[in-house]
């Protein structure tokens, strides 16, 4: 019986690369990226759940990929070159004017909430001559829409900050968060809808995940059991159910691919 092969991180296959946020835009996105898919057979890749929400451009237009309770398995052509703008946590549901839990592991047209400003920004990136044009060209159409975007509430940034430098209680986390932020347990499930696409449980556990990755890019030669504590969980057992729900990879595997990746891209930088 042939086992069969699990699937690449996203990040771990093929080319990608980040570019920071510049200007009024760094205050509304994490980064902007683009992801250029290896020729050949299609890769079976897991997209892991990091809290975000992005604005993509592929050969199919522009759509909006909403945040993902557990890893999203999406169908990619080979060869494909996916331009991305990736909103900081709880800060895409001001530019979208609509909650975020109406998004929540889907992906949208985006025209289907900018009518034809998304076609226009579509047509001027498909004119583009090459990847860095596209990119810049996606950063001035964003930039452009600046001036109507309200700011993230104070009480998201506020319960974002929280949530990334405190661990709540494995007992009660939302009771926890609420008492500790000032809101009624009842007011915080609707700010999280709306503004994370969950709740406050469901998004530390995602931040939990990716400290967990974060440490395995960069101790890449650590014990699991080290790595596992460090990212706040119980044990090495947690890390395992933790990591099977969220990614359908076992921590070994993820340890392995980030690995590899690590190594390689340290060659890449020493051969240019």
């Amino acid at each position: 019986m042939q086992i069969p092969t699990p699937p690449r991180l996203a990040q771990s296959t093929g080319i990608y690369r980040e570019r920071p946020a510049t200007g009024g835009l760094a205050a509304h996105l994490k980064c902007l990226w683009l992801h250029q898919l290896p020729d050949g057979e299609a890769p079976h890749i897991a997209v892991v759940p990091d809290g975000c929400a992005d604005i993509i451009w592929t050969s199919d237009g522009l759509a909006v990929v909403g945040p993902d309770r557990v890893a999203a398995f999406p169908q990619l052509a080979p060869g494909e070159t996916i331009f991305g703008a990736r909103f900081r946590i709880g800060a895409a549901a001001a530019w979208l004017r609509t909650p975020l839990s109406e998004f929540t592991g889907q992906t949208v047209p985006l025209d289907l909430l900018w009518g034809r400003v998304a076609g226009e920004i579509d047509a001027r990136m498909g004119l583009a001559r090459d990847d860095s044009e596209r990119l810049a060209v996606f950063a001035s159409a964003l930039s452009g829409r600046l001036s109507t975007v309200q700011t993230t509430p104070p009480n998201v940034v506020s319960l974002v900050k929280h949530l990334h430098e405190h661990r709540p209680t494995a007992t009660d986390p939302i009771r926890a968060v609420a008492r500790t932020t000032g809101l009624s347990e009842r007011s915080l499930r609707r700010l999280c809808l709306e503004h994370f696409g969950y709740g406050a449980k469901t998004l530390d556990r995602i931040l939990r995940l990716q400290r967990f990755l974060a440490a395995c890019r960069g101790r890449p030669r650590d014990k699991l059991a080290i790595l596992a504590f460090d990212a706040g969980y119980a044990d090495q057992a947690h890390l395992a159910r933790e990591a099977r729900e969220l990614t359908s990879l076992t921590p070994r595997e993820i340890l392995r691919q980030l690995a590899a990746g690590a190594t390689q891209s340290e060659k890449t930088e020493t051969a240019s």
